[in-house]
């Protein structure tokens, strides 16, 4: 007990004197770099991929004492085998470079407890929920295991060791018995003798408002709950819900109480979050800053859909899980900064989306699901995503979030942009039918780069409309992501070609094909040739502030629109569209986007 109140006497004494959090792993790590490793780790700034990961994210990354980083899963997976070979990754120069090398152990990826020289890990099966500790590490072929609970808790989050005291925490879900996720924060005082489990509210169902025409999977409204450490005694966990935001809650005593789940600013719906706290304290949280496409009809809907899907039990369709961001605080999680696009699907805009990726692995090809880890010199390493198709491992600079400008002249093509319309495709979970494609929808390109229309030697984007029944509808257009700012102008290079532009500004990611974004966005206007110049090229230039905007025109105003909604975080998105009622359209060119 004495030596107990001791470190904690002593972390507390350097937390409040400024000194950084213990993470040993940064020093020993940067000590085993040569010097061309270190200089190549400090140019990485923007986010830069590094690896596939062999599991989907969430909890298969491990750091070990000696700065080696390991990344747990299978490799060689097929008919015959389909678990494969335990397997993990491995890189000693920070992340930059990977080796793959077969795994022989029980523990995988695990937690490295220094005041104990331990490591830890918790597992989940018929039998109940396990603690594993180990005096080896990821590869001991015996660890110990003390029995937690009873109930299988489901995907819980590697433990992590208090920064003020012996208390090492994790976070799962167990189903009640009304087959409702149970958000629980699980803890241990003693490195791992006895746990103790609390046992959050149930966040409320979601209701059938405009524009949802449906339910939407509600069962699972309080799953993976994650939670981290702000200050001394107080902590905050975030909630994945069938809202429009994820719920929060927040404790005083270290996680031994919480308040009751409501409302975060953080927007997101059914996907995972995942709250980093950094030596310095600064939190960093990873998540989908994303709307999905409105609930349909679903006793209409066609393809049909389950019964479980009508009752909210399953979902019929994941329409907002190509899209990862993330924001850091400095003040405790007072403010945020950033909401930046971390990475953008690759295959989102993929006619075969469904299948791509096979069904050995995950049949969820998204990139939901996180785990991130501080590497030396301000890197961060973040795991992010599902199937091998989509997961990936990255690196980028804490310093990238904090940039306020940004500009898209599309010299890089399309991969900073969301363009894709849908294809009518199978609704719901691969379990209901036959084939791939869990709660996925095939997609194609909607806008297109092309020749300029004037002439010009650079490709621009045209936003157009052509009918196809093979779609779900023929909106085209395109979502933009700048970074975060309650004031500030955004410019867009145009020619209007025909019909009508959509501009609408807003605080979140929206399918660029979604018909109800201006009625969801904080500022919205349909522009025509009543109201801007058509057939040439054009600057229109958006100044806003959290209740205006003020567009002009080559300098001249156009209209001045009040906000319809705050939007706590800022802005951060631009989503374009083309309106028309014909069946045939030309629509908009774009040329430039600029956020200043």
């Amino acid at each position: 007990m004495k030596r107990t109140l001791l470190l904690f006497c002593l972390v507390l004494s350097s937390t409040l004197s400024g000194q950084p959090l213990n993470r040993p792993w940064l020093k020993a790590m940067e000590n085993r770099m040569s010097v061309e490793e270190k200089e190549m780790l400090q140019s990485i700034y923007a986010p830069t991929v590094v690896a596939t990961p062999l599991e989907d994210a969430r909890r298969s990354v491990c750091i070990l004492p000696d700065g080696e980083i390991r990344c747990y899963g299978s490799i060689e997976r097929d008919k015959k085998n389909p678990k494969g070979k335990a397997a993990y990754l491995s890189s000693v120069d920070g992340g930059l470079t990977w080796k793959t090398r077969y795994s022989h152990g029980k523990m995988g990826a695990c937690t490295y407890i220094p005041v104990k020289d331990i490591f830890v890990t918790s597992r989940a099966d018929a039998e109940g929920t396990w603690f594993l500790i180990s005096k080896i590490g990821p590869e001991d072929p015996e660890p110990e295991q003390v029995k937690i609970s009873s109930y299988r808790f489901s995907d819980c989050f590697q433990p992590t060791k208090s920064d003020y005291s012996d208390r090492i925490f994790f976070t799962g879900q167990r189903r009640n018995e009304r087959n409702e996720s149970v958000p629980t924060f699980i803890y241990t005082d003693d490195y791992g003798k006895t746990f103790h489990l609390v046992e959050l509210p149930h966040p409320p169902k979601p209701e059938i408002v405009f524009p949802h025409q449906g339910i939407r999977w509600s069962n699972d409204c309080g799953t993976e709950p994650m939670a981290c450490e702000i200050s001394l005694g107080k902590m905050m966990m975030l909630i994945r819900n069938a809202t429009d935001a994820f719920y929060q809650s927040f404790s005083e005593d270290g996680g031994t109480t919480w308040s009751d789940p409501e409302p975060s600013v953080f927007q997101g719906c059914i996907t995972t979050p995942f709250l980093l706290t950094l030596s310095d304290g600064r939190i960093v949280n990873f998540w989908n800053n994303t709307r999905p496409l409105p609930e349909s009809d679903h006793e209409k809907q066609m393809p049909p859909v389950a019964e479980t899907v009508k009752d909210g039990t399953w979902e019929d369709v994941f329409t907002n899980r190509d899209v990862a961001h993330a924001a850091i605080s400095s003040d405790k999680g007072e403010n945020w900064t950033g909401v930046r696009e971390l990475y953008l699907n690759g295959i989102r805009n993929n006619a075969d989306f469904r299948y791509v990726g096979g069904v050995l692995y995950s049949l969820d090809k998204s990139v939901h699901q996180f785990q991130a880890f501080e590497l030396p010199f301000n890197k961060i390493l973040v795991s992010v995503g599902q199937n091998p198709v989509s997961r990936r491992m990255l690196i980028f600079d804490l310093d990238w979030l904090k940039e306020t400008d940004r500009q898209e002249d599309f010299m890089d093509g399309l991969g900073g942009l969301s363009t894709f319309v849908y294809v009518k495709s199978i609704s719901g979970s691969a379990e209901a039918y036959v084939g791939n494609g869990h709660c996925a929808w095939n997609r194609t390109n909607g806008a297109l780069l092309v020749p300029d229309p004037e002439g010009g030697y650079s490709d621009v984007l045209q936003l157009s409309k052509y009918p196809d029944e093979r779609l779900f509808n023929d909106i085209q257009g395109l979502t933009w992501n700048f970074p975060a700012s309650h004031e500030g102008e955004v410019e867009i290079g145009f020619f209007l070609a025909e019909d009508t532009m959509r501009i609408n500004l807003t605080d979140c990611w929206f399918n660029p094909c979604d018909p109800y974004v201006a009625s969801q966005a904080q500022f919205s206007t349909d522009l025509t040739a009543d109201d801007v110049p058509s057939g040439a090229w054009h600057t229109l230039l958006l100044k806003y502030d959290p209740e205006w905007v003020e567009i002009c025109c080559d300098g001249k105003g156009v209209t001045r629109l009040k906000a319809k909604k705050n939007s706590p975080l800022g802005l951060s998105y631009l989503n374009i569209q083309c309106v028309s009622d014909s069946s045939n359209s030309k629509g908009t060119y774009i040329r430039l986007l600029k956020k200043r």
